[in-house]
């Protein structure tokens, strides 16, 4: 089969043709059917040498949607069939009593099971992958395959920030550093939990029209592509506005120093995106205005259920473009260059 695959050290993708895969006893082997592409994807062909435990060479992909053609001998069969419509939970972790991760419902952080598919193992930017049952996740029948290729990161990862990272009430006030892949729909979580006020930050005027266009007031609706234009916290500042929460899906040194400035004594800070490799703290003002910083990662597989209900419902729906897996490398470089508006779902049109 034809694959993308990734060699720690080499910034590009390379075609390649591999073995279909076989799954293991507790495994399904999915023909993939659409893909997403996420800006990790960048950052992980940009690495030096392998970090996290991750192997040095690696189908690429975590993102996608495939249908079950075949299961493995221990594969429930209750819940599994050939023909089913899955999603690819990130990491189906380890499950094991004594894992400090998965214990406490975090299976998105497990690191015993080597690396999140297509981060560190074998991924889905392929004709066929295989995943565990247990990151096997049915796709409503309503949701067609594009808008479910991206469930399980960009409408996860945001969801799961907003919703329980965050834990943001209706009766705060948040800001939303990016409205990119993630970002719009964190901001659509937002709306949905009915939070009495939500802030908007983004480079490009077209998301910033499109925040608006949801009923974010243009007042509280920020680009920052001009430089002369005034920063979130200096409006907070001048407007006396007591902000709860900053949820950042960038990460940019300028996205973090602003949020710092931006939030009231004991505010938050839930920092989602990796943009950058190193940020300025501001020990003063956190320690003097005793605030917290927290990471949030994917999402947990409760958060991955509600999402996809919401999904069905309409309650959430992802901005995507569509293109060809023969376009990954382009795809990426637009993707790492920012002109990209949304999330890039690829079709698996492969041409041997």
């Amino acid at each position: 089969m034809q694959a993308w695959k990734c060699y720690i050290g080499d910034p590009n993708p390379r075609r390649v043709e591999v073995p279909i895969p076989s799954p293991d006893a507790e495994e399904v082997l999915i023909k993939v059917l659409a893909m997403g592409v996420c800006h990790s994807d960048c950052t992980i062909l940009a690495l030096k040498e392998p970090v996290l435990g991750m192997g040095a060479e690696f189908v690429m992909g975590h993102e996608g949607v495939g249908e079950i053609v075949r299961l493995g001998s221990k594969v429930d069969e209750s819940r599994f069939a050939v023909g089913n419509r899955v999603g690819v939970y990130l990491n189906a972790g380890c499950e094991q009593p004594d894992c400090l991760q998965c214990s406490r419902g975090l299976q998105q952080l497990c690191k015993s099971e080597g690396g999140h598919y297509g981060i560190g193992r074998e991924g889905i930017f392929a004709e066929y992958a295989v995943i565990h049952q247990r990151a096997a996740f049915h796709i409503p029948s309503n949701l067609d395959n594009k808008l479910a290729a991206v469930s399980a990161d960009a409408v996860l990862t945001s969801y799961h920030a907003v919703r329980y990272t965050a834990d943001v009430q209706p009766d705060q006030t948040i800001v939303i550093f990016g409205l990119g892949g993630l970002g719009f729909n964190a901001l659509q979580t937002a709306l949905h939990l009915k939070v009495k006020r939500i802030l908007v930050v983004d480079k490009r005027q077209e998301s910033v029209d499109a925040a608006i266009k949801l009923g974010i007031p243009a007042e509280d609706a920020f680009c920052t592509a001009d430089p002369k234009a005034k920063k979130v916290h200096e409006a907070v500042a001048e407007r006396q506005i007591a902000v709860d929460t900053c949820i950042d899906f960038v990460s940019h040194a300028d996205t973090v120093m602003s949020a710092q400035l931006s939030l009231r004594p004991a505010g938050t800070l839930v920092m989602v995106g990796v943009l950058g490799e190193q940020v300025t703290l501001l020990p003063i003002v956190i320690v003097c205005t005793g605030l917290s910083i927290k990471g949030s990662y994917n999402g947990s597989r409760t958060a991955y259920e509600e999402a996809l209900d919401l999904m069905s419902k309409g309650v959430l729906t992802p901005k995507i473009q569509t293109g060809s897996i023969e376009q990954l490398p382009e795809v990426l470089k637009d993707l790492d260059d920012g002109k990209i508006n949304g999330r890039m779902v690829l079709l698996p049109d492969w041409k041997c």
